[in-house]
């Protein structure tokens, strides 16, 4: 992988969304599964029903009360409901009651109380196949998925699961980090509710945790079928798009966010930073040039700028700083001025404009002395220009900074051989090597010392 793409990859990792943050790795709501939604308020409410066979069947005496009680369960008078069956429920009253009222406090979130009396149903009747599912979905509402995974599955012992049932234990493993199980488990809940987004959303969550990018990228084009305005999802499929080396679907992706003007500074830069990997700088500073607008970080916009600069963009750099002066100027810290004077001169230099640079330089350094990036920067100029002795004088100060003292003092040795005085140079190059070995070093040492030879 070359050294372009991995940085680009490293990016994106930091950069997992860019419009608002999808929950994958974490907790993310299950709209099917809450309280204002209809359906599932539908669904709930079909517990009521009596199945014999996994639930418990009532004598004519208890139907007498179950009937007085159906107007209110249907007519959502949850209050009235639990005040009929307050003092009612005792130990030997049938496991059905403890179930309706565990359920109506589940429906005013008194999860608590609701689990209290699913757990009383379930030792009343320990076939209870809908009271092990409401008792592992109130375990679910309360973040509790180690708790809920068990009666969850004893429900699915008892009897064949549907779509939502699975969704659950595919939701529970998810929030346990076993996200091969919870795959298992999203795909057998999607083919029988194929519909469910939550389900949709569980799955391509384990997918991406899994480092299943094709599968991911798949999945999210059919998810994008339904919803194509969500830009989450068209950030998603730019991020699995970036981890296949498939720059140019990641930047077209990122390209329909931004025209959504569903994007942010950092969806921005890292567009940006896709078509720099994909040797396309005026694109880049198109696009770096809106991020400006969407108020990046300075400091991020800063490494953009030096970022086009090392790549050696320098036409692209020159105009962005502008913008980036233009727009910011005012908000530098010292330490920003300084930066963006040293990636001018950088700049200037790039594009032989060196008589700019070094006035430039000079005032960086007449700010901050021991600027060494300053000082090296100023010490290359006089090399070029041949005025060797301040070229030294730049290097030697720059020496003086432990940042840069090794690069100083190659620096100092490459002076010192342009003037002949091969025994410094080679006291400046061990000095270096002491610092830090490299064989290249040691190479040219050896050649320095061997002309300090000839000469004596």
């Amino acid at each position: 992988m070359n050294n372009r793409l991995y940085i680009l990859k490293k990016l994106t990792a930091a950069i997992c969304v860019c419009v608002a943050p999808i929950a994958l790795g974490a907790t993310f709501p299950l709209s099917s599964n809450d309280w204002s939604n209809p359906e599932f308020q539908e669904r709930f409410r079909g517990s009521y029903n009596i199945d014999t066979e996994v639930n418990p069947s009532i004598t004519s005496e208890e139907k007498k009360v179950f009937d007085e009680m159906i107007p209110m369960l249907n007519n959502d008078q949850t209050e009235a409901a639990i005040s009929r069956l307050d003092g009612y429920i005792t130990e030997q009253t049938n496991a059905a009651f403890d179930f309706i009222y565990a359920n109506l406090h589940y429906q005013t979130g008194e999860m608590e109380t609701a689990i209290q009396y699913y757990e009383t149903a379930i030792k009343k009747f320990p076939n209870y196949y809908r009271a092990y599912l409401n008792l592992g979905r109130s375990y679910v509402n309360s973040s509790k998925f180690e708790e809920a995974l068990p009666h969850l599955l004893k429900a699915l012992a008892i009897k064949p699961g549907d779509g939502n049932l699975y969704g659950l234990i595919g939701y529970c493993y998810m929030n346990e980090d076993s996200y091969a199980s919870s795959l298992d488990a999203y795909r057998q809940a999607i083919m029988l509710d194929v519909k469910n987004k939550d389900w949709k959303m569980g799955k391509l969550n384990c997918l991406i945790s899994l480092g299943e990018s094709n599968e991911a990228i798949a999945l999210l084009y059919e998810m994008l079928k339904d919803a194509p305005n969500n830009a989450e999802l068209w950030q998603l499929q730019a991020n699995q798009f970036l981890n296949t080396d498939q720059l140019d679907l990641a930047a077209a992706n990122l390209e329909i966010i931004s025209e959504m003007d569903a994007s942010n500074s950092s969806s921005l830069s890292l567009l940006g930073d896709i078509y720099i990997n994909m040797e396309m700088p005026e694109q880049a500073l198109r696009i770096y040039s809106m991020s400006l607008d969407k108020g990046i970080d300075i400091s991020k916009a800063i490494k953009i700028a030096t970022s086009l600069s090392n790549l050696g963009n320098f036409d692209e750099c020159k105009e962005f700083v502008g913008k980036l002066k233009a727009a910011y100027s005012s908000e530098f810290s010292e330490e920003e001025e300084l930066d963006v004077l040293n990636l001018e001169a950088q700049v200037a230099l790039g594009l032989d404009e060196n008589k700019e640079a070094a006035e430039i330089l000079e005032q960086v350094v007449d700010k901050d002395p021991m600027n060494g990036r300053a000082l090296m920067l100023l010490s290359d100029y006089f090399v070029r220009e041949g005025e060797l002795s301040k070229a030294f004088f730049y290097a030697e100060n720059a020496a003086k900074i432990s940042e840069f003292e090794h690069g100083a003092l190659l620096k100092m040795a490459q002076i010192k051989v342009k003037e002949r005085e091969y025994q410094d140079a080679a006291t400046y190059l061990r000095q270096a090597q002491g610092i830090k070995f490299q064989d290249y070093v040691a190479d040219y040492l050896v050649k320095v010392e061997s002309a300090a030879q000839r000469t004596l």
